[in-house]
Order: C-alpha cells, then sequence, then structure tokens
C-alpha cells in the first residue's frame, strides 16, 4: 500500500512539474505581446510611437493628442518617400519637411535616409509609398510616424496628404 501512495506521490509530482513548465513557457509567449504590442508588430494601419516619457505635468501622450495639437506642438514635420536599394530595401529618404520651428536642431536633411523606416518588402506586406514623421524638441526627436499610400494617410482616418500639408503650413 505504501509502494502503490509513493507511485501517485510521484505521478501528481511529475505532473505539477510538467503543469508549471507549460504556463511558464505560455506566460513567456504571451506577456510580451500583451505589455508592448509596438515592438512585435508593424502594421501600416497605425502609427509607430517611440519611446516617449509620461510626465502627468506635460498633459496627455503625444500619441493621445488631436492632428491639430500634434501638428502644434511637433517641432519638425517631415515627409520621407520609399526609394527602391539596388539590394532590394526600401529606403525612407527625405524628400520634404513641411514644418521645422525657428532654433530647432534638426539632424537630417533632404535626400538623407531615415534608417528607422527603411525596410526589406515580404510578397505579402507593403509599407505604402513613405512616411510622414513628427519630431519633438530640440534636437528633434521623433516621437510619432506612419506610412502614407498614393495620396492619403490612412492612420489619420484617410486624411488627404495636400490636406495634411495645409495643416501643417497654417500651424508654422
Amino acid at each position: 500500500m505504501l509502494e502503490r501512495f509513493v507511485s501517485g506521490l510521484m505521478f501528481g509530482a511529475g505532473f505539477a512539474v510538467a503543469f508549471v513548465m507549460v504556463g511558464w513557457m505560455m506566460l513567456g509567449a504571451v506577456l510580451p505581446r500583451v505589455f508592448a504590442p509596438w515592438e512585435s508588430t508593424h502594421s501600416i494601419e497605425g502609427p509607430v510611437w517611440a519611446s516617449e516619457p509620461y510626465n502627468e505635468e506635460d498633459g496627455p501622450a503625444f500619441h493621445e493628442l488631436s492632428l491639430d495639437q500634434q501638428i502644434e506642438r511637433a517641432s519638425v514635420i517631415a515627409i520621407a518617400r520609399f526609394e527602391s536599394a539596388p539590394d532590394g530595401e526600401r529606403k525612407a529618404i527625405f524628400r520634404e519637411v513641411l514644418k521645422q520651428s525657428p532654433g530647432t536642431t534638426f539632424h537630417y536633411k533632404l535626400g538623407d535616409e531615415y534608417a528607422r523606416a527603411s525596410y526589406y518588402p515580404r510578397d505579402d506586406f507593403s509599407k505604402g509609398d513613405g512616411v510622414v514623421i513628427f519630431f519633438v524638441g530640440s534636437p528633434a526627436s521623433m516621437r510619432m510616424s506612419m506610412t502614407y499610400s498614393g495620396d492619403r494617410i490612412q492612420s489619420l482616418g484617410d486624411i488627404p496628404l495636400e490636406l495634411f500639408k495645409q495643416k501643417c503650413e497654417s500651424s508654422a
């Protein structure tokens, strides 16, 4: 009888260890996606945010502001167009600076590559024609970017690129 009890105890302990191991692996696979989804997915459907320290005294975080408030708060707003490189990479090359606040240090010039937005295309994935990038502060630091296709910026409610440019001009 004691042998049967020890055998059952060993079986239960083995089952418990296996259960804990499977649970540990599941948490390792699920939790990073729950707490940092922007690091594991890059979608053209929405903006990509840079890490931005949140200070309650400054008000809402940059990505929580309305479009007009984002344009007002940005020190630089630039457009980079994707261009094909000989190795197949789609390089984000600065083509326009829509807004640059006076006295703002901006470490890029037209024609420079914005490497953070460059990518190698896949057959089932496209990032569109280019990227709109918001910078804040001086020196200018990236806070938010979103891609555009054709003449529309999808993640800003399909706003036409020309209307967006006009909003940037009127805030300057």
